[in-house]
């Protein structure tokens, strides 16, 4: 997809890539956030799991010790049943690490081992060995009920997560303290087992969503491409063009509203096109651009008036079958009219053979004298070009034939003050100039049988022609039009004054 440059659209300038980023961007984030939850529960979760174990290992194995086996005076076969018990217990306790048994010395807390278990090579501690454990103040505490770290302590033997709990006489006095600790590695892989976990349940969740944004992202993208395909289109001048969305959402009813204004363009540049054929192509763009522009009515303007008449058309009528008349003068119209548009001026009537246009109504030119020149020569020039056409085809024979050697045109051009706008009924109108300007360009038009010139303009014109143009005009005097008191001073353009 190309945007108005030209250019292709980046992933991020897409519609559909913004739309599913805005609602993909919170939930990612609440996915996010209930990860990080799920993970914090499920490290709590296994924390105090551990910690459940611990303390209940602790009690157990606490109350199946033999008070004797702490007794140094009955020691021998008691404290060879706990190091061997400690050792039984510890290898069915994968994570268990160290089992041991800590007498108190006094209550400051100094302590010795009785008994020790260690999974570790290298760390067994010897029976009698002293242990410092004011460091530890739950191992401490633990002789006056059970107690489970809630954080790992690190120690000489390395970081651990321990429990403790009292081994108690037949008095109920507590005599030691066994402890169980758990390697703060075991501790970690439990964690990383629950980030796991976590991360699993957000990449799921996250694909879901991807999986789902992609999908309302192609059902958003496909029409949004379509419609913006088709107005390019449009803007092209494709007015056919339609999208054609099938669909009962917001999307269909923008491509149902496209399609019936794809249509009413068409339609109105049918009517344009139509319309234009009948009059002006300026007069029908008016009118179709503002209704109100189709009221009767005008307004007071200067222009230039163009009437030009085709010498050697009543011997063309006489003497050729009307379908060939029909066809020339179809012909040599055709040419002379495009002229007229190509030179932004509007063709008001058809005379026959005849053409009045206007330059500078209905749309406004300051150079309107100099292109209603321009379009004069033109016209002689393209009519020259007909002349050798008809002349190669054998259709001039009926004129030649006759001592017509070639057809011309008579041109008149004048520069006045008229009244343009929309003259008639309410049924029946035509834009329309009036005003003594129309009638001196064909007062003019006619002279050139006098004076044997194919092009006459006025003073007024020559008077708004740019210097260059200016320059080339040649001055033929002062001569009296039909119907006007004061003699007018005429102009033809070098070349032209002789041309009969």
């Amino acid at each position: 997809m190309l945007d108005l440059a030209g250019r292709p659209l980046r992933p991020w300038q897409r519609f559909h890539v913004r739309t599913t980023a805005l609602f993909a961007a919170p939930l990612f984030a609440i996915l996010a956030v209930v990860g990080v939850v799920s993970w914090r529960r499920a490290v709590a979760d296994e924390h105090a799991l551990l910690r459940a174990r611990l303390r209940a290992l602790s009690v157990a194995l606490a109350a199946a010790v033999e008070p004797a086996a702490i007794d140094p005076a009955s020691a021998g076969p008691a404290r060879a049943r706990l190091r061997s018990a400690l050792a039984v217990v510890g290898a069915d306790q994968p994570e268990v690490v160290a089992i041991y048994v800590l007498v108190p010395d006094d209550g400051a807390g100094q302590m010795h081992f009785v008994a020790d278990w260690d999974r570790r090579p290298g760390q067994q501690v010897a029976p009698g060995t002293a242990y410092d454990a004011r460091g530890v103040p739950l191992l401490m505490a633990a002789v006056r009920g059970p107690q489970v770290e809630r954080d790992v302590v690190a120690d000489a033997w390395g970081p651990t997560l321990s429990g403790y709990a009292p081994i108690v006489d037949a008095s109920g006095r507590a005599v030691a303290v066994l402890g169980v600790d758990i390697a703060a590695s075991t501790i970690a892989a439990r964690e990383r087992e629950a980030i796991g976990r976590a991360a699993l349940l957000f990449g799921v969740a996250a694909l879901v969503l991807i999986a789902v944004g992609a999908l309302v992202g192609r059902r958003v993208r496909r029409p949004i491409e379509q419609v913006v395909t088709a107005t390019a289109a449009v803007a092209a001048g494709q007015l056919s063009t339609r999208v054609g969305l099938m669909r009962g959402d917001e999307l269909g009813m923008l491509g149902a509203h496209f399609d019936r204004m794809a249509a009413g363009l068409e339609e109105r540049e049918r009517l344009r096109a139509t319309f234009g054929r009948y009059v002006s192509e300026d007069v029908a763009r008016a009118v179709l651009a503002n209704p109100a522009a189709a009221g009767l009515g005008g307004d007071l303007r200067e222009v230039t008036v163009l009437f030009s008449d085709l010498r050697g058309y009543s011997t063309i009528v006489e003497h050729l079958a009307p379908a060939q008349v029909i066809a020339i003068v179809n012909r040599y119209l055709d040419e002379m009219t495009g002229l007229v548009d190509r030179h932004h001026g509007c063709v008001l009537e058809l005379l026959g053979d005849g053409v009045l246009a206007v330059f500078g109504a209905p749309v406004a030119h300051a150079d309107h004298a100099a292109q209603a020149l321009a379009c004069a020569r033109a016209m002689q020039a393209r009519l020259a070009e007909l002349n050798r056409a008809w002349e190669a085809s054998g259709e001039a024979a009926a004129w030649q034939a006759r001592g017509l050697p070639t057809l011309a045109v008579r041109i008149g051009v004048h520069t006045g003050r008229v009244v343009a706008g929309n003259i008639g009924g309410a049924t029946r109108m035509k834009y329309a100039v009036l005003g003594d300007a129309v009638n001196v360009a064909a007062r003019l038009e006619q002279l050139n049988k006098e004076l044997g010139t194919t092009l006459l303009f006025s003073a007024a014109t020559h008077a708004q022609l740019p210097a260059a143009l200016a320059a080339r005009a040649v001055a033929l005097g002062e001569h009296r039009l039909k119907g006007r008191d004061q003699p007018e001073a005429l102009f033809t353009i070098d070349g032209d004054a002789a041309a009969g």
